[in-house]
């Protein structure tokens, strides 16, 4: 054989075996056996919110009734495994449906599939693409491109950054309201909504219904989405009857501060739907033909609102015109304040509500004993960066040069093997000092806030709960969390999960590097979402953790013959049958507050009889008269009254948005129940009273079970549907 003969054979040899070794050539995406995993919004995803995620493969590598498990890390940058999904065949393709956070911008995630042996397979791989925590997110269903332009317009009033996002086929979101956990708003076309499969659907009206956002954009395609059925007819302002022509267009020019829209629309004029019945909550447009009747209106759906407008401005002739951009904008809260005064920045190293939130459940009260009663009334929280980093500084300094000049003057060398150990044991005492000072070394503590929220039109409940816990050793912890025995409430369902910072900064979820954990070991769920096992925890150091649950309330809420009045002032009386009693209540709608004071199950609060209204947004932000003018406390982003946080986070908006805190609402914005108070609603607030639970929490260590201690009483808020008729 020639040398060139012997030379090509070798290659070949060596070619056949690298395939034999690496089990032939490399396979990607759907390719047989290959996982293929779609996630988000068409494959946009949100840093620190939860994310769908669809998990499949053809041809092998997954197989029906197989469990399939996600690892996806948290914001230390630890891998928290989610609940078992089991996998089911859908056509051609088995696929498995999961949710779960990501905390670092770096989107890896490992997928474990159990065989039915009991032996588990793990690929690990990584999102791209991701969306950064502070960003606000619209969701598009269906050709809206007026959509983007409406959101930079709102970015422009508010000084804030927004992503829009369309959601296409393959859909990984469920019929879970946290699938749309990341979003701030949808804005959905009513061709799109009777197109959604039924699941997609059913979670968008999930989340909504727990306090969300949705723009629906349906005019002449209406009755194909009312004939879709519920959910979809429940985003229309009634029972639809018929298609009718206007001519007269100046009311939707001028609510969107556009003309040129008479040009564009034919001869006979612009179909819009009309409906039977009065329209729910108020009507912010009117045709003034054709029988009158809503073009733009708005209502409350469960804690959430929907925004419908009554043109198809996916099609034409409304398609291009520059209207539907400031019609969306309208829609989504850009008109709302309008001015820079909204605009949110980062301040004190706070970047939004929900981090001011989150720094001040850190801050724990230091347990004062019978041995120490020098620490009662000082609190425990993590020891400054400054302060460490100026220590550790110092510590540089006195190695060199302060130990080496000191050396070399004396002419002894020897004498460094007495100074080091002296300077290393003087600095390790002054770390433990330190800890000390902050309030370490001392027993377990784990602190909540809760927030209860009930809507009496429907009976459904949803609880917001933190945890802060601060341990003394290294340890290993369980968290589960479950619906407040104290509420009547049934159906309870309950996730918890880490809770981190939104942001760039030292720590935050979009932080380039990690935070440097001191405990880090891989963790996560039991059999739920409800509890999570094994979470590390480093001595003196502390974890937070956010949850939510929810149900519906087996008994009536409330009582009510409120109605709004012709100088839109409430009249009538309310009494709730909540378990327990709510005090230092109020009586919220539009702009104003009544005082009603401790309202106990069954006790009846008369408008005609109690105090007030008075000012809603003075009293959220404390204005008091000072020399013949009113001035407002100024909002102080390192306070660390956890009471005073939720109270303004809680309605936000009324107290002035941005513009009165400065900040942004961040993972807070979903509690804010201001939209409530535009509509035909009133809220009854107040806080729970002593030694009835809102959440109970189950925290386990290496020393036992942990009792959790209240951080501020836990809030309750009654959202009631104002009677129809109004009061003479």
């Amino acid at each position: 054989m020639s040398r060139r003969g012997a030379t090509w054979t070798g290659t070949w040899v060596a070619a056949l075996m690298l395939m034999l070794a690496s089990g032939g050539p490399p396979t990607h995406g759907a390719e047989p056996g290959r996982f293929d995993v779609a996630a988000g919004f068409g494959g946009r995803w949100k840093v620190g919110s939860w994310t769908p995620l669809v998990v499949s493969a053809t041809g092998g590598g997954l197989e029906a009734g197989q469990e399939v498990r996600l690892w996806a890390e948290d914001d230390d940058g630890q891998f928290v495994r989610s609940p078992a999904v089991r996998a089911t065949q859908v056509g051609d393709r088995v696929e498995a449906r999961l949710c779960v956070r990501f905390g670092r911008p770096s989107g890896r995630y490992r997928v474990e599939v159990t065989s039915p042996g009991g032996g588990a397979a793990t690929t690990e791989d990584r999102l791209v693409d991701p969306i950064v925590s502070t960003d606000h997110v619209i969701v598009a269903y269906g050709d809206l491109p007026s959509v983007a332009r409406a959101a930079r317009l709102v970015d422009r009033d508010r000084g804030s950054t927004t992503v829009v996002v369309s959601d296409t086929p393959p859909y990984a979101a469920s019929e879970s309201q946290r699938s749309f956990d990341a979003a701030d708003a949808i804005v959905i076309s009513g061709h799109a909504a009777t197109r959604l499969p039924v699941d997609v659907r059913e979670g968008l009206d999930a989340w909504v219904r727990d306090g969300g956002s949705l723009v629906f954009v349906c005019g002449a395609s209406a009755a194909e989405a009312a004939a879709t059925g519920s959910p979809v007819s429940g985003w229309l302002p009634g029972a639809f009857e018929k298609l009718v022509r206007l001519r007269r267009l100046g009311p939707i020019e001028a609510y969107a501060r556009a003309g040129g829209l008479v040009d564009r629309v034919p001869p006979d004029g612009l179909p819009v739907p009309r409906f039977a019945g009065p329209t729910p909550g108020i009507v912010l447009v009117s045709a003034v033909e054709a029988g009158g009747g809503p073009v733009v209106a708005r209502w409350a759906h469960g804690l959430g609102t929907v925004i419908w407008l009554g043109l198809d401005l996916d099609a034409e002739p409304l398609r291009g015109w520059s209207g539907c951009d400031t019609l969306l904008a309208a829609a989504l809260g850009g008109r709302s304040r309008g001015g820079l005064d909204q605009r949110s920045s980062e301040q004190a190293g706070m970047p939004d509500m929900a981090g001011q939130l989150h720094a001040a459940l850190d801050t724990f009260p230091a347990a004062a004993t019978s041995a120490d009663q020098a620490t009662a009334g000082r609190k425990v929280s993590p020891v400054p960066f400054e302060v460490i980093a100026g220590l550790g500084l110092l510590y540089v300094l006195c190695l060199y040069p302060l130990d080496w000049w000191f050396v070399s003057k004396q002419g002894r060398p020897w004498i460094a093997w007495l100074t080091l150990p002296i300077l290393a044991a003087g600095f390790t005492a002054a770390a433990w000092g330190l800890k000390g000072q902050w309030g370490g070394g001392r027993e377990a503590i784990a602190r909540t806030a809760d927030v209860i929220d009930v809507d009496a039109g429907s009976g459904h409940i949803r609880g917001t709960s933190w945890l802060a816990v601060l341990s003394p050793v290294n340890d290993r912890l369980t968290v589960a969390v479950e619906g407040a025995t104290g509420t009547a409430c049934a159906d309870r369902q309950a996730a918890v999960t880490w809770w981190g910072v939104a942001g760039r900064g030292f720590g935050g979820l979009d932080a380039a590097v990690g935070h440097p954990s001191l405990a880090a070991a891989d963790y996560g769920y039991g059999g739920s979402l409800a509890a999570l096992d094994d979470v590390p925890i480093a001595a003196a150091a502390s974890r937070l953790f956010e949850a939510e649950w929810s149900g519906c309330a087996d008994v009536p809420v409330v009582t009510s013959s409120l109605a709004l009045t012709s100088q839109a002032t409430l009249a009538g009386a309310v009494s709730h049958h909540l378990p327990f009693p709510i005090e230092n209540c109020r009586l919220l709608h539009a702009g104003w507050l009544y005082d009603v004071g401790t309202l106990r199950p069954g006790d009846r609060y008369d408008t005609a009889t109690g105090r007030g209204p008075r000012s809603l947004a003075s009293a959220l932000t404390r204005r008091a008269a000072a020399k013949d003018r009113e001035t407002a406390l100024t909002w102080d982003p390192t306070n660390a009254d956890v009471a005073r946080i939720i109270e303004v986070a809680a309605f936000q908006g009324a107290a002035g948005g941005t513009a009165y805190t400065g900040l942004d609402a961040g993972r807070l914005g979903r509690l804010d129940l201001s939209p409530l108070l535009a509509v035909d609603r009133a809220v009854l607030v107040g806080t729970v009273a002593e030694g009835v639970p809102a959440s109970r929490w189950d925290i386990g260590g290496g020393a036992g079970p942990m009792a959790a201690a209240a951080a501020a009483p836990p809030l309750c808020r009654i959202v009631i549907p104002l009677a129809a008729e109004a009061v003479p």
